[in-house]
């Protein structure tokens, strides 16, 4: 009997212990981009706080949601029954419940010591934060600040007007601060959405859209740690897919050509889900199918009405200068098809000849000719590439078009060459000479085109760069490049200007802020 009373004590206490233990023991400290895997669990993260705001939704309540990261991590923080919080960049120990509600994921924690600082950790300073802007915004007008944060958009490259949000968190919907960002000059790579950067500009009050906005310039972005593609969830409806329009973007199907059309069709059929796929060289030419997924960039397709994966294609990105063909007589030329242009409708031709015009990256329209100029050609066709690019196709490029489709164009009432595939030569036409005594009228055929102008760079006191015309009062807005070569030939180490000089750019025609009409700029 002693004996079974012995054990009966030695279980209880057994079973108090592990209850003891249970109690007190330490949570996991788990990385952040692995929390995630512990829903429902009690774990400790460190990190550096970087944004954080008091009663999100203005109803009384004691909370405080911060966010805290290990770059380029970043996981939101629902602080109750809180004290002070701990300063911007300081390196912070969180304890809490890891939630997940709509698919977003945070740590709930509660009581005075579940956000403390870490203990002999030096305060990361940051020059100025989204919560201070947030703040008193006002006080940062017209002062030019230095911020961090995430991009809520991709910046295309090589276009010289954009805008984006400056956000707290890599996800749009999980930010607590939001900054309306418009970017002026041109990037020449893509910055991918969910990227961090640091960027410095001008603070400013948006009157027409009431709301504080930051003007920056190209140059000034720096991406710290750049994103990559975003995966796409067949588990979420499909219009909150139109939010990632334009994003480098990852998902997951089988391929399907039905109704002479390519598609995508999600792991458990057309019942989950159905997007209309572009494809690339390596599908169209070589009909390889991509072994772990479809990535691209998700476009809005005005041809079909609805959203579509793109697919990445990088010797098509970068124009295949290059891999230009030789065998001359393999193409159709242009007179022979404008002959008889309804014998060709439906038919595949290779056709090469000189560009009428120079074509940006953001439009996949132009014009090719028979003739490297106005007096050459004899011929001139439309055409429309398919894919991305990256740079300007430039006014007189020779250039070569692969397994062209001649299509009958409804809307525009002409036959039209479909490009699915095109290699770029060399530019046979020089960048013209800008004359200032011309009308606008003659400008505005140079529009978009490089040109050479003569003047000489002068800077406002708010920064803008303008060229003016020798011995008259005209002028032109300039858009310095990346590398600052304007600042640094325009004016000497005292900041005096250099004289009049030869500036080579784009010559664009943009609205005049405030006033009805357009103004002429060069974009270096």
């Amino acid at each position: 009997m002693s004996k079974m009373w012995s054990a009966f004590f030695l279980s209880v206490l057994l079973v108090s212990t592990l209850n003891f233990y249970a109690v007190v023991r330490e949570p996991d400290r788990v990385d952040i981009d692995e929390v995630h895997e512990h829903l429902s669990e009690t774990v400790k993260i460190e990190g550096h706080l970087i944004s954080w705001v008091r009663d999100p939704y203005s109803d009384g309540s004691d909370r405080v949601d911060l966010q805290v990261e290990d770059a380029p991590h970043v996981v939101k923080i629902r602080w109750y029954d809180t004290s002070e919080v701990p300063p911007i960049g300081a390196t912070v120990v969180v304890e809490g419940e890891v939630v997940q509600y709509n698919g977003k994921i945070w740590l709930n924690a509660k009581g005075m010591g579940a956000v403390t600082q870490k203990p002999g950790s030096e305060v990361i300073m940051i020059e100025t934060s989204l919560n201070d802007i947030s703040d008193d915004a006002q006080s940062f007008q017209s002062k030019v600040v230095n911020l961090t944060g995430y991009l809520s958009d991709a910046i295309e490259p090589e276009v010289t007007w954009q805008s984006f949000t400056l956000i707290d968190n890599p996800s749009y919907l999980d930010s607590d601060h939001r900054l309306y960002v418009s970017l002026q000059g041109r990037v020449t790579d893509w910055i991918e959405a969910g990227s961090k950067v640091n960027l410095t500009g001008w603070v400013q009050w948006d009157e027409r859209n009431y709301r504080w906005s930051i003007v920056v310039q190209s140059s000034t972005i720096e991406v710290t740690h750049p994103a990559g593609a975003k995966r796409l969830s067949w588990a979420v409806a499909a219009e909150t897919w139109s939010y990632d329009i334009g994003k480098l973007v990852y998902v997951e199907g089988t391929y399907n050509w039905a109704d002479d059309e390519h598609w995508i069709v999600a792991p458990g059929g057309e019942n989950v889900g159905i997007i209309c796929l572009i494809p690339n060289l390596n599908l169209t030419v070589n009909g390889t199918l991509p072994e772990d997924g479809f990535s691209g960039r998700l476009i809005w397709s005005e041809d079909r009405a609805q959203i579509c994966l793109q697919m990445s294609d990088e010797d098509f990105d970068v124009n295949p200068v290059g891999i230009l063909s030789d065998l001359v007589g393999d193409f159709t030329t242009l007179a022979t098809i404008a002959a008889n242009p309804s014998d060709w409708i439906g038919e595949e031709v290779n056709i090469a000849g000189w560009t009428t015009g120079a074509i940006s990256p953001d439009y996949n329209k132009g014009y090719i000719g028979a003739g490297k100029d106005y007096f050459e050609r004899s011929t001139t066709l439309r055409f429309q590439l398919s894919g991305e690019r990256g740079d300007w196709i430039e006014l007189g490029t020779y250039i070569q078009f692969y397994n062209v489709t001649v299509v009958w164009n409804e809307a525009e009432g002409r036959i039209l060459l479909d490009v699915p595939w095109f290699a770029v030569g060399d530019v046979d036409v020089p960048p013209s000479t800008f004359s200032w005594s011309e009308s606008w009228e003659v400008w505005t055929w140079q529009v978009n085109t490089l040109v050479i102008v003569n003047g000489e760079l002068n800077q406002t006191s708010n920064g803008d760069l303008w060229l003016i015309a020798s011995g008259g009062g005209q002028r032109m807005c300039l858009y310095d490049d990346a590398e600052g070569t304007a600042m640094t030939t325009g004016f000497d180490g005292e900041g005096n200007s250099t004289g009049v000089q030869a500036w080579t750019g784009r010559l664009l025609a943009m609205d005049t802020t405030g006033n009805p009409g357009a103004q002429l700029c060069l974009s270096l």
